[in-house]
């Protein structure tokens, strides 16, 4: 079996634990779990986030914008109270019916 590194395996489960609290609203929503599981995953201080990557090939400062990965969903702590916050690209990139 393959050595994971303590900090791995949390970002692991960190990223899965987001998955399961995604699983009812993307039912309800129509978007694919499995998409969501292939989309880079964050974590900060009182928010995570799903990224759509970017394929755009960098080109120092002269296309530095256009390489950020777009945010597909975003999971917020805010006075106490998980919220889950669509984006424009939500539906573009996680949407069951593509």
């Amino acid at each position: 079996m393959k050595e994971i590194h303590k900090i791995e395996m949390e970002r692991i489960l960190q990223k899965e634990l987001a998955v399961g609290y995604l699983q009812n609203y993307c039912k309800q929503n129509k978007l694919s779990i499995e998409k969501l599981k292939k989309e880079i995953f964050q974590l900060s201080y009182d928010q995570c986030g799903f990224f759509h990557p970017n394929n755009v090939v960098p080109n120092g400062l002269l296309n530095d914008i256009d390489t950020i990965p777009k945010a597909t969903l975003v999971i917020k702590y805010e006075d106490g109270v998980m919220m889950i916050k669509k984006t424009e690209y939500t539906k573009e990139f996680l949407s069951l019916e593509k």
